[in-house]
Order: C-alpha cells, then structure tokens, then sequence
C-alpha cells in the first residue's frame, strides 16, 4: 500500500512540472519577446517575455500541440514532447509581414486630421480600461477605438491620456486593424510599437510614428487602434488603468480579455486618437 501511495505520489508531481522553452530568430539568434504561445486544448495564451522566454504551469499530454505566433514571423506549431527535446525554438521570418509601400499621388491635396478624441475630459466620469491582475496579465488583454477612415491617411503620431496607472509598469503593444462587421479583423502591417507607462505617468503620452510608413488605404473605411498588454510591473495583485470617460456613439471602445474572447463594444469614449496626414 505505502509502495503504491509512492508511486501515485510521483505521478502527481510528473504532471505538474512546469513546461518552458525559448523563442529565437532563426537569422539572427536574438530572443523573440512578446510573441503568444497558444494552447487550444485548454483555451489558454501567454506571451513570451522580454528575453524570449515563455512558461507553462499545467498538466499536458506529451501531445498538446502549441502554436506560436510572433508578428514578423512564420507561425509554428509543436507538440510538448518535442518541446521536451529542444527548448530553444527559431522561428523564420515572414516576407507577406512586411508592410506595403504606398507613395501617395504627387498632386495629391494634404490636409490633417485626428482620428478618435482629442479632449481630456473633465474628470468627473472615471472608468478603467482593463483591470490587470499579476498572475495572467500576458493572457492577451486588449483594448481601442474604431474610427471611421477619411482617405488615404499616414499615421503621424500616437495620443493618450492617462489619469491614472495603479501597476508599477505597464508594456503595451500599439496595433491598427481594419474593421469588418464593426470589429477590428485584419491587423495592419507595421513594425512593433511599443508604449511604456509607469505609475508616475499621466496626462497626455504621444508616440511619433512619422518614421512607421503607417498608411491607411483608401479603401478601409474604418479602422482600429488599440493597445495589449505585453509585460508589466505590479506592486499588487492588481492594477487598472484609469481614463476620463464619456458616454458616446462614436469613437466607442472595444475590447476582449484573452486571445479567445471575441471584441465587445462599449458605448463610452477615452481620450485617445492618432494625428494623420490626409491625401486626397
């Protein structure tokens, strides 16, 4: 009997060691940070780290398939036993990531438009974005505004107002989509951008994107722009972020709280919007 209790004992403890690998270019051999490592048999995604680490605490077959996707890069898809093998894993670069060359029309008439919206807010209506809790914030959280497009734009600059970070820091991925159906689809190709905020941060943080080549053709009529969160800082269980809100039926937020959540719309408005140069 004590001899089975033992061996029954080891079983338990197998399951839960923690599963782990390293995510690298295959040119390069620099780490990939922020790259989602999915599970679909247990409905689960993380983000590998700022050193291109990613880890797994849950009981898997050795025939779990996992698949990585890095933006940039071809997706890959491994099943844990291999991983067992080979912890180091190279994933190649994509030639369809990268983004396509638009030269606008040389008599092309250039005006300049903001896309979302530009006040701060009085402060009296307060809301959070997203609460962030310490022990899953890299399960894919995301959030943004949809926009409805007015020509051929490029992407100037990046706005934001804050009223208030309560994690140490926060890392999030700036991203545009074009909309289909009233929903961010198809992610537009442009490099990483990414936006730091620390809990000394708040009123307006711009980010320059005159150097990105982020165009918005003319024929998107609406697109998005959102921010996920990819590494944080905490000093507690959790942190939210805080913006002055109001009720609206245009520039409406959306978001979803993990890579398998579908995006909802919420009829209230952040300050938040991109500058962008008009071709016409």
């Amino acid at each position: 009997m004590k001899k089975l209790l033992f061996l029954l004992f080891i079983s338990f403890v197998a399951k839960a060691q923690s599963v782990q690998g390293t995510l690298i270019n295959s040119e390069t051999k620099e780490p990939i940070p922020y790259a989602t490592v999915k599970i679909d048999e247990i409905k689960k995604s993380i983000l590998s780290k700022s050193n291109g680490t990613f880890l797994f605490d849950e009981e898997l077959k050795e025939s779990t398939l996992i698949e990585i996707e890095a933006w940039g890069f071809e997706k890959k898809q491994i099943t844990l036993s291999d991983l067992k093998k080979n912890k180091i894993l190279e994933l190649t670069e994509s030639v369809e990531m990268l983004p396509e060359l638009i030269i606008p029309p040389a008599n092309a008439k250039i005006s300049f438009k903001d896309y979302g919206r530009t006040n701060e807010g009085s402060g009296f209506m307060k809301a959070q974005s997203q609460t962030y809790r310490k022990e899953d914030y890299d399960k894919g959280t995301e959030f943004g505004i949809i926009v409805s497009n007015k020509g051929l734009s490029e992407l100037q600059s990046f706005h934001i107002h804050i009223s208030e970070n309560q994690a140490k820091k926060l890392i999030l991925r700036l991203q545009f989509y074009e909309v289909k159906n009233g929903k961010p689809n198809n992610r537009i190709n442009h490099e990483e951008i990414l936006l730091s905020i620390t809990d000394k941060d708040n009123g307006w943080l711009v980010l320059d994107l005159t150097e990105k080549n982020i165009f918005i053709d003319t024929d998107i009529s609406k697109f998005a722009f959102t921010l996920k969160l990819v590494d944080a800082e905490f000093d507690s269980e959790y942190a939210s972020l805080l913006f002055n809100t109001g009720v609206t039926i245009n520039n409406q937020l959306v978001g979803k709280f993990s890579e398998y959540e579908s995006w909802t719309k919420i009829p209230f408005s952040i300050p938040m919007y991109v500058k962008a140069k008009v071709y016409k």
